[in-house]
């Protein structure tokens, strides 16, 4: 038996069917798209396929059925004719300067001027594209096909730098916009991104531009649910199991605990993160492998600006209007983390059109919390990763007294203009960092049946229940746990209790002091 070839990286379609690798058949919604409304907009995080399933409708309108063979689409009575194809790419471009973006659109023109020639009055990139557009028509007989990736590639890389992000706006614009103008010519065009968040702007004068992020009817469009990785990946999840040695059900077990939980739209299925799937299939081995392949640091240090309660992270609830279009990513950043794929959505109050996000899975939010570490406390990774290890030796082996010494002297070395945040929350926020980077078992503000204990720390032999005061003695919170009876719903629980009481000062933003019972 041939052994599976997994696609890591490769978003070319003809280079994934014609190398003989692993495809998970998207072709039945290339087929509604096709089929409907002609314009399209899709955004989804990084990495989660959307440039192969631009290579992949350009095949289909490039009439290359061979390719197409034993897939969904195959089956349908399409005629298979060649359409000329514009795709544009901005994956590659340089953002540092309009020029980049220049240099970008003048050599893709230039490109499908030589196939379809240039008219002498054509001076400007809008003229231009829209003379290649309706040359292509008239040469070939049929309608054009645009496809547009990653169509918010300087825009985000601009985001913190508000000139310069305006300039590529102001050039984008007009430069969409002859998708409108040369509507005649064009037989299908879709337009996709990371974001959101700037599309209306860009593409305000697009008026028949279908927008399907959320549609519930494409939530599967991009990344791979349970269903396909049963049909269509089950060799693969056999051989990681063999190599992690567990079942195949609890493999899956594993392949969701750390992929699984992304949602696109209310109430729709669970989304597999592709790259991460493959990745883990392709080496035989659970690893971090989607955010490995970069972070914007912008939105991680604009989370640390916003004096946001991290903990919230897993149980903010937003309206649909806010979480997907938001510019004011420096005041409120969950928007766009959630655009990114570092936050998704957990539940939908249909009745008050909230939506609860928080974090889609253990991958992510084991990588976010040991990007956001550096950037709160302040440190190099390394020398952070140090100190983390000495943490967790201190509560493994049941010794609060010397964990929370080390992290009163860790914290004592933040730069105090790094700490201005709300005291209480720039004290439980490094608190719950540390802990979740530490991989416990950690709950913030736990309910309980006379009130919420601040952290709750769970390891496999110890239990802490933690009461946290500001500018009050630490003994006022240790009695807060006793009298409000905190330690009752582990009265069960074979491992030991300790509670404990911490006073926090906002004159040095550091712990005053400690009781441990």
């Amino acid at each position: 038996m041939t052994a599976m070839r997994f696609p890591i990286g490769i978003e070319s379609f003809p280079v994934l069917r014609e190398g003989g690798f692993v495809y998970v058949d998207k072709t039945e919604y290339v087929r509604k798209l096709v089929d409907g409304n002609g314009y399209y907009f899709l955004s989804r995080p990084r990495r989660f396929g959307k440039s192969l399933l631009l290579s992949t409708i350009q095949a289909f309108f490039e009439g290359r059925r061979d390719l197409f063979k034993g897939l969904s689409i195959d089956s349908y009575p399409y005629k298979w004719d060649r359409h000329p194809v514009f795709r544009l790419n901005l994956v590659n471009c340089d953002c540092s300067s309009p020029t980049g973006l220049d240099s970008i659109l003048n050599a893709h023109i230039v490109e499908w001027e030589r196939e379809y020639g240039r008219n002498t009055d054509e001076w400007d990139f809008p003229q231009r594209f829209y003379g290649c557009i309706r040359r292509s028509v008239e040469k070939t007989g049929r309608k054009a096909v645009i496809l547009v990736d990653e169509y918010d590639k300087t825009l985000v890389a601009s985001i913190e730098d508000a000139e310069l992000n305006e300039v590529f706006r102001e050039r984008l614009k007009p430069f969409y916009a002859t998708l409108k103008a040369a509507s005649d010519y064009i037989r299908f065009a879709m337009i996709t991104g990371v974001s959101r968040f700037s599309r209306l702007s860009i593409f305000s004068d697009i008026n028949n531009l279908y927008d399907i992020t959320s549609d519930k009817e494409y939530a599967g469009i991009c990344g791979i649910t349970a269903d396909e990785i049963r049909a269509q990946l089950s060799e693969g999840v056999a051989m990681l199991g063999k190599g992690l040695e567990l079942g195949f059900e609890d493999t899956m077990a594993e392949l969701k605990k750390n992929y699984d939980g992304y949602h696109f739209a209310a109430k729709s299925e669970d989304i597999y993160n592709p790259f991460s799937l493959m990745s883990a299939l392709s080496n035989k081995e659970i690893g971090s492998y989607w955010f490995l392949t970069g972070t914007p640091t912008f939105l991680l240090k604009a989370l640390r600006a916003t004096d946001m309660y991290l903990p919230d992270l897993n149980r903010d609830k937003i309206s649909d209007l806010v979480l997907y279009s938001s510019d004011s990513y420096m005041t409120d950043p969950v928007p766009l983390l959630f655009q990114s794929g570092y936050l998704t959505i957990k539940d939908y109050d249909r009745r008050r059109k909230m939506y609860t996000i928080g974090v889609p899975n253990l991958e992510v939010e084991d990588g976010l919390y040991r990007q956001l570490l550096p950037i709160y406390l302040n440190r190099p990774e390394g020398r952070t990763n140090r100190v983390i290890d000495s943490f967790l030796n201190d509560v493994e082996d049941g010794d609060p007294e010397m964990f929370l010494t080390r992290l009163k002297a860790f914290l004592a070395d933040i730069p105090y203009e790094l700490s201005q945040c709300r005291p209480e929350i720039y004290f439980e926020n490094n608190l719950y960092i540390i802990f979740k980077v530490l991989g416990c078992a950690v709950e913030a503000e736990y309910r309980t049946a006379s009130g919420r204990i601040d952290l709750l720390l769970k390891t496999e032999h110890y239990i802490y229940v933690m009461e946290l005061k500001l500018d009050r003695p630490a003994e006022d919170a240790l009695r807060q746990i006793e009298t409000k009876d905190y330690l009752i719903p582990f009265a069960a629980d074979s491992r030991k209790l300790f509670k404990i009481g911490i006073s926090f000062s906002h004159v040095t933003r550091n712990i005053d002091s400690w009781v441990i019972a």
